[in-house]
C-alpha cells in the first residue's frame, strides 16, 4: 500500500493536546530565566559579552579557580551555536508554514511557535558568562526545553515528514515541507547539544594542582566521559606521573568521606548496615538505573520483532512503509540508552561506591590503628581456647607455624589481631567490601529480569508451562542453600590461610638479616611455600565448591526450559511456530543470564561479608584508654602498670585475665614524682623495667592499680609555618627515643625536624650536640640523604643519633629517652651527655633518661631511680656537678672538629636534582612479549592451552548444535513455506548458534525422520551438557592459572629470599608484600580467565566472519569500516590505560609502607602528638591511589562509550540498508542479527585484549621481582667439619656499599689465630659491623680476600660459608612462635639443652641466684641511702661515683615489699614461652641474650658479635663474658667481639682498633696501651693532630695508628677499671715508668 499526502493517518484532537502540553512545558523552563532577568531590574539587562573585571574570582569546596583558568573559560562558540540552531529552526518553521499556511484554529502551528519563540528568549536571556552557576542551571532549562521540541516535532511531524519524503507520487512542495519538518527536528537537536556544550565554571585548583573536570565540563562532555582528555594527551607525549592526574573532588576526598560517615553513623547498627544507611541514596540510584538497564534490554527485541514483522508484510513495488524508519530510529535510540545506561551505572558505582567506600574503609582502619594500643601479641593465647568461635572447616592450624611439640594449634581459637592482619583489613578486606559495591546490583537485576522476560514468556507460551517451569526450578534452592553454607565456610578459611601467608612473608621481610646470617634462605622458603600450598589447596576446595554451585544453581535454567517446552508442545501439539519457539530461547537466555549472575553475586557476597565480620571485629576493639590525670608535674601514686596485651583490645570478660597478667612484665605500686626541668636517670638490671616506666609516662601501659599524673597540653597550632624562639619550647609537650629507634622513610633533614619549621640555627645546634655533623659530611647527599625504609642506609649509631636529634629539635618541654647510649662509643656518649642532655638545647626541659651507663650521666643528673625486678630499689635527689661546663669544655676539645669541611660554615646540603630512592619504578609502554612468554612457559607450556581451546571449540559446536535441534523441533512441528530460512539466535555469553530452515528450492524434502519429542530430548541433552562443558572449562582455567601462579610466586619467593641484602634494605617492605598480596591475586584469580576470554572472544568473532561472507558483501564492508574506527578508539584508550593502570598499581604501595611505619612507631608518633599529622598524610596518599582509579575508570567508560555509539550506528546504518532494498525478512534478520553480534563481539575482544594488557601488568610487576639479581649460589663444597681450626686471614680487604659510594673498609690486613678472642673496637661509624657482614658475605669485597683456615671464603657456596658461621647482631630479631621454636628452629635438641643455653646467658638463674643484690633491703628494715656512696642496680658491686654527690636521703619502706605477686616467675623457664614477631614482647637486652643463647646451641667454630650485650647491663654483661669465655675456650672458638664498651674486651688475647675504615692498631690489649702511652710521651703534640685531623688521616695510607687504643680508654668513664684489667698489679708501676706519677695524663 502506497501513502499519499492525503491519506496521512492523523489523531487531530491528541495531537493539540499534545502541542498544547509541549508548550506549557517549555513555559514553565521559561520561567527561571524570566524571573531572574526580573530580579536584575529589566528583562534585557545583562549581556553574555560583559567583560570580566579584575576582581573576578570563583570558588567553590572543590578549590579555587586561577586567573589563567578564569582567562581560558569562554562560552561563545556554545551561544553562537544556540543561536544558529534556534535560527534554523524558526526559519524552518516559518518556511514550511509559508508553503502550506496554517489557519487560526491550527493549534499545533501555535504550539510550535510558542516553543521556538520561548527558546529564543532563554538564549537571549542567558546571564554573562562570569555568573557561571546561574548561567549554567538556565542552560539545563534550555536543554531541556529543546529537547521539548524534538520530541514534539517527532511526534507531531516525523511520520507525516517520512511518509511525504517516500512517496514518490507527492508534490515536490509536500516534499520541501517534510524535508523542512526534518529541518526543525535538527535544529531542535543542534540546539539540545549546544546548550550541553555550556561549561559549569572554569578549571579549579586545590593545594595539590588542577581538579578533575567532572563538574566543570559541559553536560555533553559529561554524558560522553570526554573531560579527561588532559590524561590522552599526556600519554601521547610521555611517561605520566601521578601528578598529572586530575585531583579529586571535594565530596570524594577521604577526609571528608570520613567525617560525613562518622557524623552520620550508627554506632549500634553492625558495619554493613552502617555503610547502606550512609550510601543509600548511592545504592538507590543504582539499583534505579538497573531497573532501567533490565526495561531496555528486553526492548531491542521488542523492536526487531515489529521491524521484522513490517518487512514480511511488505509487498513489491509499493514505497517503504514509513514505520519501518520509526522502527529503525526506535532501535538506534534503544541501543544508545542501553549504551549510555551502562556506562552510567558502572561510573555510578564506581565513583559514588567503590572508590568512596574503599577510602572510607581504608581512613577507618588507619584511624582505628592510631587509636590502639600499642601491643605486642604473642603468636597464640597458650593453650586456652574457647572453642566456640570461627571453628569452621577448612582452617588452618595458625598464621605462625609453630606446630612443634609441646605447642597446641590456635584453630578454634581467638585470633590475635597481629600487625600484618591490621595491614590485610586495609588492603584485602575493605577492597572484597568495595567489590561487592560494584556487583550488588545484580541481585536487583536478576530479579527485573525474572519478572520481565518471565511475563513476556507467559504471553507467548502460556502461564501452565512457564509457571510449571519455575516451580521446577525452584527445587535446586534448598540444595544451593546448603552447598553455599558449606562455601562460606571454605571461603573463611581460605582468608586464614591468606593472612597466615602474608604474616610469613612480612616476618621473612623483617627479619631477613637474621635468615641470612643463619642461612635459612631455604629454610623460609620452604615454610612459605608451604603455607602458599596450603592457600593453594583451599582454593582449589573453595574453586570446586564453587562450580559445584553453579551447577546446581544452573540446573534450574535448564530445568525451566525443559519442562515450560515440554508443557508448551504438549498443549500445542504440531501447532508450534518457530518465531515462538527461539523468542522464548532468546527470553531463557535472559532468564539464564540472570540466574548466572547469582552465583557471582554470591561470591562477592561472601567474600565481602566476611571482610565486613573481621572490619567490625577490629573496630569494635577497645581503643587506647587514658592512663594519666591532669597534674602540674610527672606523678606516680601507687600505680600499678603493665604492657598492655591483646586481650585489652578485646571487649571480654576474660576469666583468667589476673592470672595470665601475672606472667606480664609489671610495674607494682609506683610512687615517683619526677622534678620538672631536671635530668633523671632510670636504671636497673635487664628486664627490671625502666622501658615500662618511660611507656607508663607517654600512656602507653595498661593502668591495673593507682594515679599516674602528667601536665596538660595546651592547644596550640600543629601546622605553623614560623614559630618564634622565645615560644618554642611547649613544656607540656612529650617526646620520645625508643629502645629501637624509630626512623621513617625521607631524608635526614625530614627526619629530624619532623614536620616543624627549619630554623637553620638550631638545627645546626641540634646536629652538633648530637654528633651528627660529620656524618652527615659523608652522606652522599649530605642531610637530604634517604635514609630508607626504618633508617637502613645510616649505621646503628646513626640511626640513635637521628632519633635524639628528633626530639631535641621538637618543641618538647618533656624528653623521654630509652637507652640512647648503649649504640655509641664511650666519647660520643660523653659528647652526647654533654651537649645534648645537659647542654644548651637541654635547659628548661624535663629530661629522664633509662640507660645502663649511668656513670656517664650521674654527675649531671638531680634524680635517680632504680628499678629492680618491677619495683621501685631506690630513689634519690642529687645534686649535679657544677663542672659540667668544663667536661663540655674537654668534650669539645677531643672531638674532631668538623667545622673545616663545612660550606661557610654551613651543614651539606644537596644541590643537585636526583630521583627519590623510595619512587617505585614502572615499566614504559606495552606490556613486553617475554612477560606473555614467561606466564605461558609458567602454566605449563603448549599442552594444556591446547586442551583449553579445544573445550572452548567443544562449546561452541554444542551451543550451534543446540540451536540446530531446536529448529529440526519447529521444522518437524511445521511445515509452512513461509518458515524463515535462517535464523540466527545468541546469547548473552557470546555464545554463537546458527540454524539452517530447509527451503523449497534448496533442501526440499531433507528431514530426519524424528518425532518432536525426539529432537526435544536432544536439546535437552545438548544444553545439560553444555553447562558441564562450561563447569569442565572453568576449572580447566583454574588448573592452568593456579599452576602459572604457584610458579611465579615460587620464583618471587625463591629471588626475594636471596636478593642482595642493601636491596632488600633499600626497597619498602609494603613494596615488597604489594607484589606478594595485590598483585599475585590478580594472577591467581583473574590473569588465566582473561586471556582464555580473550582466545574465546577472538573465536567467536571468526566464527561470525566466516558465516558472514556467504550472506552480504555489504555487511562485510561495514564490519571492516567499523572494525577501523573500533581499532583508532581502543588504541587510544589502550596507550592512556596503560600507564594510568602501571599508576594505580604503584599507587597502593606508599599506603602499605605508610602504614606499616606508623605502625612500628606509633609510641612514638603519640608521644610528639602527631597522629593528625600522619592521618593527614594518609588522606593525601588514600586520595592519590583513588584518584588513580578514578582516572582509570574513567578512561575505561571514555571507550565503552564511543565503542557502544558507533556499534549502535552501524546497527542503525544496516537496518537503513535493509529498509530501502527489497532484501526480503530471512535475510533482514540474518544482517540485523549479525550487526548486533558483531558489534558485541568486536567490542568484547577488544576489552577482553584490554583486560588481558592491563591484567599482565600485575605478572609484568611480579616477574620484575622475580628477576632481581640474587646473591650467588654456586660454589665449592667444603669438608663437613670445615672450619677444623678457625683460623682467619684478612688481605687487602677494601670494600664499597655500591660502585658509586666511597669505599667504607680501605686495605684492611691482619691475621686471627686459631682460638684467639679478637676484640673489635673503634668510635662509631669506624667499620666494624661492615667487616663482619664481610666475613658472611653479605657485602662482596672490591679488592682483597678473606680467608678461613686457608680456604678463600668467596669461593664457597654461600649456604655453607654462613651456616658454619654464627653471629649475634646489633639489632637481634626473634621469629614469631615460642622460645622453644626460636632457639632450636628445627626441633632436634633436647629441653634440658635449651635450658642449659639460657642459663649460661643468665637468662635463667639459679634458685640461689635469684635473690636480691646486697643492696636490696632485707625483709623489716629501713634503707638510708647515702651521699657519696651510689648503689647501682646494674652492677655486680658498688661503684664509686667519679664526682661527689650531695643527695637528699630516701627512705624506702619495706611494705611495698609485700605487694609482690607470689608467682612472679622468670618467664624464660617455660620453652613455651610465646614470642611474637621480632620479639617485640621482650627487652632490647633480652632478644640480644636470646639471639646468644641461640649461636651457643650451634656451636660453631667462629663466632661474631656485634654489641651482642650493648643493651644488657654491666653486672650481666661481666657475667655474660664470664660464661662465654668458658664455652668457648673449652670448644677451642675463635670469638670476635665488636664493642663500645671497652671493659668486654679489654682481658681478650688480642684488639682490633679501627679508624676511619682502616686498621689502626692490632696487639693485644696490654701492648696497645703500653704503645699509646710511650707515644703520648714521647711525641705529644704530634699524636694529637693524628687523632684530630681527619682529612689526612683520610688520605694517608700508612698513616700511623699506634695511640688509637689508648686515645679511646682515656675517653671512657671506665678508664681506671679498664688499666686494673689490662695491668693488674702492674698498674701503678707502668704509670710511673711512663708519666712519672699514677694518675697518667
Amino acid at each position: 500500500m502506497a501513502w499519499t499526502a492525503t491519506e496521512i493517518p492523523r489523531s487531530e484532537r491528541l495531537h493539540e493536546l499534545i502541542g498544547v502540553g509541549a508548550a506549557v512545558l517549555v513555559i514553565v523552563l521559561s520561567t527561571p530565566a524570566v524571573t531572574r532577568s526580573w530580579r536584575e531590574k529589566g528583562i534585557w539587562g545583562g549581556s553574555g559579552y560583559t567583560p570580566i573585571n579584575a576582581n573576578d574570582e570563583y570558588q567553590d569546596l572543590d578549590g579555587v579557580a586561577t586567573e589563567e583558568s578564569i582567562r581560558a573559560f569562554s562560552d561563545t562558540r556554545p551561544r553562537i551555536a544556540v543561536g544558529l540552531a534556534i535560527f534554523a529552526g524558526i526559519g524552518a518553521l516559518i518556511a514550511s508554514k509559508v508553503l502550506i499556511p496554517p489557519t487560526l484554529s491550527d493549534w499545533v502551528f501555535w504550539a510550535d511557535v510558542v516553543c521556538w519563540s520561548l527558546l529564543a528568549l532563554q538564549a537571549i536571556l542567558l546571564p554573562p558568562k562570569h555568573l557561571y552557576l546561574s548561567k549554567f542551571r538556565l542552560t539545563v532549562y534550555g536543554l531541556a526545553s529543546s529537547l521539548v521540541i524534538a520530541v514534539l516535532v517527532v511526534v507531531l511531524h516525523g511520520f507525516e515528514a517520512l511518509a511525504l519524503i517516500l512517496d514518490s507520487d507527492s508534490d515536490t512542495k509536500y516534499r520541501a515541507v517534510g524535508f523542512l519538518y526534518l529541518v526543525q527536528f535538527s535544529a531542535s537537536v543542534g540546539a539540545f547539544l549546544a546548550f550541553a556544550s555550556f561549561s559549569r565554571r572554569p578549571d579549579v585548583y586545590d593545594d595539590q594542582g588542577l581538579v578533575d573536570q567532572q563538574h566543570t565540563r559541559s553536560l555533553l562532555d559529561l554524558f560522553s566521559f570526554s573531560w579527561n582528555r588532559v590524561i590522552f594527551d599526556v600519554a601521547k607525549e610521555r611517561q605520566m606521573k601521578l601528578e598529572d592526574i586530575p585531583n579529586l573532588d571535594f565530596a570524594t576526598k577521604s577526609r571528608n568521606l570520613q567525617a560525613r560517615f562518622i557524623k552520620t553513623r550508627r554506632e549500634k547498627l553492625p558495619l554493613w548496615k552502617q555503610l547502606i544507611y550512609a550510601y543509600s541514596k548511592e545504592l538507590a540510584l543504582q539499583w534505579l538505573l538497573t531497573l532501567v538497564v533490565a526495561l531496555l534490554a528486553l526492548f531491542p527485541q521488542v523492536v526487531l520483532y515489529n521491524f521484522l514483522k513490517r518487512i514480511e508484510n511488505r509487498q513489491k513495488d509499493t514505497a517503504t512503509d514509513p514505520t519501518i524508519f520509526i522502527w529503525v530510529l526506535g532501535l538506534l535510540l534503544s541501543q544508545l540508552l542501553q549504551v549510555g545506561v551502562n556506562n552510567w551505572i558502572r561510573w555510578i558505582t564506581t565513583t559514588r561506591l567503590e572508590i568512596p567506600v574503599g577510602s572510607l574503609l581504608q581512613s577507618l582502619v588507619f584511624f582505628k590503628a592510631l587509636k590502639q594500643y600499642e601491643t605486642a601479641p604473642p603468636a597464640q593465647k597458650e593453650d586456652k581456647t574457647d572453642g566456640k568461635k570461627d571453628g569452621k572447616a577448612g582452617e588452618p592450624n595458625g598464621v605462625n607455624d609453630a606446630s612443634k611439640p609441646g605447642k597446641k594449634a590456635n584453630a578454634k581459637g581467638k585470633e590475635p589481631e597481629t600487625r600484618q592482619n591490621i595491614i590485610n583489613h586495609m588492603k584485602l578486606d575493605s577492597n572484597r567490601v568495595t567489590i561487592f559495591c560494584m556487583y550488588n546490583n545484580n541481585f536487583p537485576m536478576a530479579i527485573f529480569k525474572l519478572i520481565f522476560a518471565g511475563g513476556f514468556c507467559i504471553s507467548l507460551m502460556g502461564w501452565l508451562p512457564v509457571v510449571s517451569g519455575l516451580l521446577a526450578a525452584c527445587l535446586v534452592i534448598p540444595i544451593s542453600s546448603r552447598l553455599s553454607t558449606k562455601y562460606t565456610a571454605l571461603h573463611f578459611g581460605l582468608m586464614k590461610y591468606r593472612d597466615g601467608k602474608a604474616h610469613l612473608l612480612t616476618e621473612a621481610l623483617q627479619g631477613m638479616r637474621q635468615i641470612r646470617f643463619s642461612a635459612l634462605e631455604q629454610h623460609w622458603e620452604d615454610k612459605i611455600l608451604k603455607s602458599r600450598n596450603e592457600e593453594l589447596k583451599q582454593y582449589w576446595r573453595v574453586a570446586v565448591w564453587q562450580c559445584l554451585v553453579v551447577f546446581i544453581i544452573n540446573l534450574g535454567p535448564i530445568m525451566l526450559a525443559s519442562v515450560t517446552y515440554f508443557l508448551y508442545v504438549w498443549q500445542n501439539g504440531t501447532n508450534i511456530k518457530a518465531s515462538v519457539i527461539f523468542t522464548a530461547l532468546g527470553l531463557f537466555d535472559q532468564l539464564d543470564e540472570a540466574v548466572a549472575l547469582l552465583p557471582l553475586l554470591q561470591t562477592y557476597l561472601l567474600e565481602a561479608w566476611t571482610s565486613a565480620v573481621r572490619l567490625e571485629k577490629f573496630f569494635s576493639q577497645s581503643d587506647k584508654e587514658p592512663v594519666s590525670k591532669p597534674g602540674d608535674s610527672i606523678l606516680f601514686k601507687h600505680a600499678t602498670v603493665a604492657w598492655p596485651r591483646i586481650e585489652d583490645t578485646e571487649k571480654i570478660d576474660d576469666e583468667d585475665a589476673t592470672e595470665q597478667r601475672r606472667a606480664h612484665s609489671m610495674l607494682r605500686n609506683i610512687n615517683l614524682e619526677f622534678p620538672p626541668s631536671q635530668l633523671t636517670l632510670v636504671s636497673g638490671k635487664t628486664g627490671a623495667g625502666k622501658s615500662l616506666l618511660l611507656a607508663a609516662i607517654l600512656g602507653e601501659v595498661k593502668l591495673l592499680n593507682g594515679v599516674i599524673r602528667m601536665p596538660v597540653l595546651p592547644p596550640f597550632d600543629h601546622d605553623a609555618k614560623a614559630i618564634p624562639e622565645s615560644e618554642w619550647i611547649i613544656p607540656e609537650l612529650t617526646s620520645f627515643v625508643s629502645q629501637t629507634p624509630w626512623i621513617e622513610g625521607g631524608t635526614v633533614r625530614e627526619n629530624v625536624i619532623f614536620g616543624l619549621p627549619f630554623v637553620e640555627d638550631r638545627y645546626r645546634k641540634v646536629l652538633d650536640a648530637c654528633a651528627l655533623e660529620k656524618d652527615i659530611e659523608l652522606l652522599i647527599d649530605g642531610d637530604q640523604t634517604e635514609v630508607g625504609p626504618k633508617g637502613v642506609t645510616l649505621s646503628g649509631g646513626q640511626r640513635w643519633r637521628t632519633a635524639l636529634a628528633r626530639a631535641l629539635y621538637s618543641r618538647a618541654g618533656i624528653l623521654i629517652l630509652d637507652d640512647v647510649l648503649s649504640a655509641v662509643d664511650a666519647h660520643v656518649g660523653r659528647l652526647i651527655v654533654d651537649k645534648a642532655l645537659t647542654g644548651e638545647l637541654a635547659r628548661g626541659r624535663t629530661r629522664i633518661l633509662a640507660t645502663h651507663h649511668a656513670e656517664l650521666v650521674l654527675p649531671h643528673a638531680s634524680f635517680h631511680i632504680q628499678l629492680h625486678n618491677g619495683e621501685v630499689l631506690s630513689v634519690e635527689h642529687l645534686t649535679p656537678s657544677e663542672d659540667s661546663s668544663a667536661l663540655t669544655a674537654l668534650s669539645e676539645q677531643d672531638v674532631p672538629s668538623t667545622d673545616d669541611s663545612l660550606v661557610n660554615g654551613q651543614p651539606p646540603l644537596v644541590t643537585k636534582s636526583k630521583p627519590k630512592e623510595d619512587e617505585e619504578s614502572r615499566e614504559t609502554g606495552r606490556v613486553k612479549t617475554k612477560v606473555y612468554k614467561a606466564y605461558f612457559k609458567a602454566s605449563g607450556g603448549l599442552l594444556p592451552w591446547i586442551g583449553g581451546v579445544c573445550i572452548l571449540l567443544l562449546g561452541h559446536f554444542l551451543s550451534v548444535f543446540r540451536a540446530w535441534s531446536l529448529k529440526e523441533l519447529a521444522q518437524t512441528a511445521s511445515k509452512e513455506p513461509e518458515a524463515l530460512r535462517f535464523t540466527v539466535q545468541t546469547t548473552s555469553k557470546n555464545d554463537f548458534h546458527f540454524a539452517a530452515g530447509s527451503g523449497s528450492e534448496e533442501r526440499e524434502g531433507w528431514h530426519w525422520g524424528y518425532g518432536i519429542y525426539f529432537w526435544l530430548s536432544v536439546w535437552l541433552v545438548i544444553d545439560f551438557s553444555t553447562l558441564l562443558v562450561q563447569i569442565i572449562r572453568v576449572l580447566a582455567f583454574f588448573v592452568i592459572g593456579m599452576k602459572a601462579s604457584r610458579a611465579l610466586f615460587q620464583d618471587m619467593t625463591h629471588a626475594i629470599l636471596r636478593a642482595p641484602l642493601r636491596w632488600i634494605d633499600t626497597v619498602p617492605a609494603g613494596r615488597i608484600l604489594n607484589r606478594f598480596t595485590s598483585d599475585m591475586f590478580i594472577v591467581d584469580r583473574r590473569l588465566s580467565n582473561q586471556a582464555f576470554t580473550l582466545i574465546r572472544t577472538v573465536l567467536f568473532l571468526l566464527v561470525i566472519i566466516a558465516t558472514s561472507l556467504s550472506v552480504s558483501v555489504y555487511v562485510i564492508f561495514f564490519g571492516i569500516l567499523l572494525f577501523i574506527l573500533y581499532v583508532r578508539v581502543s588504541m587510544a584508550y589502550i596507550d592512556a590505560a596503560r600507564e594510568v593502570k602501571r599508576i594505580n598499581s604503584v599507587s597502593h604501595s606508599p599506603i602499605y609502607d605508610q602504614f606499616s611505619s606508623v605502625l612500628s612507631g606509633l609510641s612514638t608518633i603519640r608521644a610528639f602528638d602527631r597522629t593528625e599529622f600522619y592521618m593527614k598524610r594518609m588522606f593525601t596518599l588514600i586520595d592519590s591511589s583513588s584518584k588513580a582509579s578514578w582516572a582509570l575508570q574513567l578512561s575505561g567508560r571514555w571507550m565503552a562509550v564511543r565503542m557502544g555509539v558507533l556499534g549502535a550506528l552501524f546497527v542503525a546504518v544496516v537496518a537503513n540498508a535493509v529498509a530501502v532494498s527489497d532484501t526480503n525478512a530471512a535475510l533482514a534478520g540474518f544482517s540485523l542479527a549479525f550487526a548486533l553480534r558483531y558489534t558485541n563481539a568486536l567490542t568484547s575482544v577488544l576489552q577482553a585484549l584490554t583486560s588481558v594488557e592491563l591484567g599482565f601488568n600485575a605478572c609484568e610487576r611480579v616477574l620484575e621481582y622475580a628477576e632481581i639479581e640474587t646473591e650467588p649460589e654456586g660454589g665449592k663444597d667444603v669438608a663437613a667439619a670445615w672450619p677444623t681450626e678457625g683460623k682467619i686471614e684478612v688481605q687487602d680487604l677494601t670494600v664499597k656499599y655500591a660502585d658509586d659510594l666511597p669505599p667504607v673498609l680501605k686495605k684492611l690486613n691482619f691475621s686471627v689465630g686459631a682460638g684467639e678472642r679478637v676484640g673489635i673496637v673503634g668510635r662509631t661509624g669506624a667499620g666494624k659491623s661492615t667487616l663482619a657482614a664481610v666475613f658472611f658475605r653479605l657485602l662482596v669485597p672490591v679488592e682483597g680476600s678473606v680467608y678461613i683456615d686457608n680456604v678463600d671464603i668467596s669461593t664457597l657456596k654461600l649456604s655453607q660459608l654462613r651456616s658454619r658461621l654464627a653471629i649475634i647482631p646489633q639489632d637481634p630479631f626473634l621469629f614469631s612462635g615460642t622460645l622453644r621454636s626460636n632457639l632450636d628452629m628445627e626441633g632436634l635438641l633436647e629441653d634440658h639443652d635449651l635450658l642449659l643455653a639460657l642459663q649460661r646467658v643468665h637468662l635463667i638463674e639459679h634458685v640461689e641466684d635469684q635473690d636480691r643484690p646486697p643492696v636490696h633491703p632485707p625483709a623489716g628494715a629501713s634503707v638510708i641511702i647515702g651521699s657519696s656512696t651510689i648503689p647501682l642496680a646494674d652492677s655486680e658491686t658498688e661503684t664509686e661515683a667519679s664526682t661527689a654527690v650531695e643527695g637528699e636521703p630516701t627512705v624506702i619502706e619495706p611494705e611495698s615489699e609485700l605487694n609482690l605477686p607470689a608467682d612472679n616467675a622468670n618467664i624464660f623457664t617455660n620453652l613455651s614461652t610465646p614470642i611474637s614477631t621480632g620479639g617485640a614482647n621482650l627487652s632490647q637486652g633480652q632478644r640480644q641474650l636470646v639471639c646468644l643463647a641461640r649461636s651457643l646451641l650451634k656451636r660453631p667454630k667462629i663466632v661474631i658479635l656485634d654489641e651482642a650485650t650493648s643493651a644488657v647491663d654491666r653486672g650481666t654483661d661481666s657475667n655474660i663474658q664470664e660464661s662465654l669465655r668458658k664455652e668457648f675456650a673449652a670448644a677451642g672458638c675463635t670469638v670476635l667481639v665488636i664493642a663500645h664498651r671497652l671493659s668486654t674486651v679489654a682481658d681478650f688475647d688480642r684488639l682490633l682498633v679501627m679508624e676511619k675504615g682502616r686498621v689502626a692498631e692490632f696487639g693485644s690489649p696490654r701492648e696497645l696501651l703500653e704503645a699509646g702511652m710511650r707515644r703520648v710521651v714521647e711525641e705529644p703534640t704530634q699524636q694529637g693532630d693524628s687523632r684530630v685531623d681527619g682529612d689526612t688521616a683520610e688520605d694517608d695510607e700508612e698513616a700511623n695508628g699506634t695511640g688509637a687504643f689508648w686515645e679511646l680508654v682515656q675517653k671512657s668513664a671506665e678508664k681506671e677499671k679498664l688499666l686494673e684489667m689490662v695491668f693488674g698489679s702492674d698498674k701503678d708501676r707502668l704509670m710511673k715508668e711512663i708519666f712519672g706519677d699514677t694518675n697518667g695524663v
